[in-house]
């Protein structure tokens, strides 16, 4: 069932919300992080949304990837005039 919520974002299962919904609720987060005049940033979640925010930025992190994340796991999203850059820099 999960698989097919990366294939199909705008699935959504009965009391759950699409992976488009989830995807956007966290992008906004991350562009409020990017307008704040702080530096540097740490956002925590758990790994499913960590997964969708990664795959807005790089289509490549599906499913696959999301499942071969570890618990827990820390990822690096750097932006370079607005390019972001994905990098894992943790894992368990």
């Amino acid at each position: 069932m999960l698989r097919l919520t990366y294939e199909d974002l705008n699935l959504c299962y009965p009391g759950g919300e699409s992976t488009n919904t989830a995807m956007n609720r966290a992008i906004q987060v991350v562009k409020e992080v990017l307008c704040s005049a702080h530096a540097n940033i740490i956002i925590v979640s758990h790994g499913g949304l960590i997964s969708l925010l990664l795959n807005h930025y790089d289509d490549r992190f599906g499913f696959a990837e999301w499942d071969s994340m570890s618990n827990p796991d820390v990822f690096l999203l750097a932006f370079a005039e607005d390019k972001p850059c994905i990098k894992r820099i943790w894992a368990v």
